[in-house]
């Protein structure tokens, strides 16, 4: 399930609709792919708090194969933000009442939703209790169980606990929890927030760490097993209003490993050790949910677009859609032992959680992150596979194909390099449209140059996006230190590009190529430079997932009338 605009061109009346799928890989469309067929639930129209709760919004939320009292019975329940007023943005002040916490059920199997009677169950607001905090937003809640905190909270009973997006107006961002007896999911009880970080601060330095920002969006809390079985504990949050000279947006998907322990109150304390970003691109909103048959956590991501011409005045109609979801990806804690500080950015970035060996080597253990295998195995199913060889040395950057498809996977282990090094993808012909998926090993970045990715340059965001990532330096048993290799894989599908580095790197950013031909894809090497790349493969056409839809699924977009905004006032549009 996701936010869906139906055909509308601004994000105004947000909305649920979804799709199911068996697999993660294809999937078919509730209803149907057109208009709004798809919706779940949606706002009821403007009106009074409590009465019309969610007259104005169905903001983002989670749900649980389970019944309001806990059970396994076929029923499944949604808990959602309700939107009573707009507009609301964290550097406005608050009005009381404009999110409540909400639930819906399905006794059908997700065919149809109902809205429980006596919505919304947390109706808590700014400077009210149990929380009063003047607030910056208090939405999105992610509620699961979580029986290893029923244990640190030494509870007598089984809880489901909830975390939400928030922020303490100029005091800094904050994640509240909540928690309710698993027999009872009606009743919910505010707990505290799980730490304090002051406004804009960041956990480390900004270039690996990002910052804070000012309010919290699309909380999670979630703990994963090492393969020793010791419990990690992690956070995901949208961070808003960091506002850094090489990132983009004001918007970052965060992710944070701390120490759990109880607080006198009963509360939770979590205490940060390590973070990163779960996306260093556009990718926003990333939540995740416990894959219980596979034992796995599963997480996924919205990807907007990246329009800035004409507010997408010239865009937005001719595609027909706006924004899309990532790749499926596995979460899971990623461990390399024997690893040397050979510069000091080892111990001082944070983007890992270090145990010291007795030799001054580390275990490092940080959040990893990879595309799920099976989903991946299942587009490549259907595609063409063009291996390119196992080792072989570039001095110069060099296209491999020509003409290939915009629906591609290209993925390349780089063993050595003395420069910059990567991928180029969408390419033209005649070079006049592509773009370059570079490592920097000077500064460790990895950098997306959009620079001629399109040649509609005034239409689309031609910025180079930034990500970080440290390439470990290994110790073996024989005493010799050498730097890992780095693996490159990179999606492409239209205009939406995935990138993903030794399953603990993430970024997914847009390109707008103008022309059909540009589908050309090579290797990049920094002039005066050589590199060692092993394995480079590609695979062309990737599986088109949505069999029941035809391969042009636009829908006819429509701006919102000056009645339908309160003249403009709720929701001005993204």
């Amino acid at each position: 399930m996701s936010s869906i605009s139906g055909t509308r061109s601004t994000s105004i009346n947000i909305s649920w609709g979804y799709a199911t799928s068996k697999d993660l890989v294809t999937f078919t469309d509730h209803n149907s792919w057109e208009g709004s067929s798809a919706l779940a639930l949606g706002p009821t129209g403007n009106g009074s708090f409590p009465q019309a709760y969610n007259g104005l919004g169905i903001f983002s939320g989670t749900a649980q194969p389970v019944n309001l009292q806990g059970e396994v019975d076929g029923t499944l329940i949604l808990f959602y933000t309700s939107v009573s007023k707009l507009p609301t943005s964290w550097t406005l002040p608050y009005m009381p009442h404009t999110e409540s916490q909400s639930l819906a059920y399905s006794t059908d199997g997700g065919d149809s939703w109902q809205e429980y009677e006596n919505n919304p169950v947390i109706r808590t607001t700014t400077e009210r209790p149990p929380m009063h905090w003047n607030i910056t937003g208090f939405r999105d809640p992610f509620f699961e169980p979580v029986p290893a905190l029923d244990d640190v909270l030494e509870v007598d009973e089984p809880h489901y606990y909830a975390v939400f997006g928030s922020g303490i107006k100029g005091v800094g961002p904050r994640i509240p929890l909540w928690t309710a007896p698993a027999s009872d999911l009606t009743e919910w009880t505010f707990l505290g927030a799980l730490w304090e970080p002051e406004a804009n601060s960041s956990l480390g330095p900004v270039l690996s760490t990002r910052t804070y920002g000012f309010n919290f969006e699309v909380s999670g809390f979630f703990e994963l097993k090492d393969n020793a079985g010791n419990e990690h504990w992690f956070v995901n949050m949208g961070a808003e209003g960091g506002n850094l000279t090489y990132a983009e947006s004001q918007h970052s998907a965060l992710w944070n490993e701390g120490l759990i322990t109880r607080r006198e109150n009963g509360s939770a304390q979590f205490t940060p050790v390590a973070g990163g970003l779960g996306d260093w691109g556009l990718s926003y909103a990333l939540t995740s949910f416990n894959d219980t048959k596979n034992n796995r956590r599963v997480q996924l991501a919205w990807a907007p677009e990246d329009i800035v011409g004409d507010a997408g005045l010239f865009s937005v109609s001719q595609q027909g859609f706006q924004g899309s979801m990532t790749l499926f990806r596995e979460l899971f804690v990623h461990e390399i032992d024997n690893v040397v500080d050979t510069d000091g950015e080892l111990t001082t970035n944070l983007n890992a959680r270090l145990t010291r060996n007795d030799d001054g080597t580390y275990l490092a253990q940080t959040l990893g992150v990879r595309p799920l295998p099976d989903v991946v195995a299942g587009l490549r199913g259907a595609a063409h596979s063009c291996p390119y060889g196992n080792s072989k040395s570039y001095s110069s950057t060099t296209m491999l194909k020509k003409s290939g498809s915009s629906s591609l996977e290209l993925k390349a282990t780089v063993s050595s390099a003395t420069g910059a090094v990567g991928l180029i993808v969408a390419a033209a012909p005649d070079m006049s449209e592509y773009t370059e998926i570079i490592y920097e090993p000077s500064n460790h970045t990895l950098l997306v140059v959009r620079e001629h990715s399109t040649t509609l340059a005034k239409q689309f965001n031609l910025a180079t996006v930034t990500g970080y990532f440290y390439p470990y330096t290994i110790k073996s048993e024989a005493g010799t230190e050498q730097q890992e290799s780095i693996t490159m894989d990179v999606f492409l599908d239209g205009s939406l590009l995935e990138v993903y580095l030794n399953d603990r790197f993430a970024l997914a950013t847009r390109i707008y190529p103008a022309n059909r031909c540009s589908t050309g894809y090579g290797i990049y090497v920094e002039d005066g430079s050589e590199a060692t790349i092993e394995n480079v493969h590609a695979w062309e056409n990737l599986l088109h997932v949505w069999s029941d839809r035809p391969m042009n699924s636009s829908s006819p977009l429509v701006f919102d009338t000056a009645e339908e905004t309160n003249d403009y006032v709720w929701w001005p549009g993204n």
